[in-house]
């Protein structure tokens, strides 16, 4: 799985008209892996204080988890995607996430499905949903 960072000039256009995308000049890590045609990047947290995603580390001086947020999902192209790889802090965080690509990969795509199922049905959102970026992204979705 490769992890990168999204280009700084490239979050004036993804946030348009998306207000809570992502903090803006934040060198958020990512991972990112195409499905569908569509390349999806979950950003990497310092503060993963919610079940949905993938925790990779805890930070002992603060107690929270690191981690790969399914919530802040953005759908990017490759021009959005610096070249240069992104290394975190700690080699283990990149060899867990090395080691569950597959895992993370299947857990987002149900996460998806599942959000995708209930826009098209009508159906209440899970609280889950309740502040995914996902909301901003229906016309990549084809949910418009």
């Amino acid at each position: 799985m490769k992890l990168r960072t999204i280009k700084p000039e490239s979050y004036a256009r993804i946030s348009a008209n998306r207000p809570q995308v992502l903090t803006k000049d934040r060198g958020y890590g990512v991972i990112y892996f195409t499905h569908e045609a569509l390349i999806f990047a979950l950003p990497l947290r310092s503060n993963l204080n919610h079940p949905n995603g993938f925790k990779t580390l805890l930070d002992k001086r603060s107690k929270t988890w690191n981690g790969i947020d399914y919530t802040k999902v953005l759908i990017v192209s490759e021009d959005d995607l610096m070249k240069e790889a992104f290394k975190p802090r700690d080699t283990a965080e990149y060899d867990k996430i090395q080691n569950n690509s597959e895992k993370i990969k299947t857990q987002f795509i149900l996460y998806l499905t599942e959000y995708v199922k209930a826009v098209k049905s009508g159906e209440p959102l899970d609280r889950k949903f309740t502040f995914t970026t996902l909301q901003y992204f229906h016309a990549e979705l084809g949910l418009n």
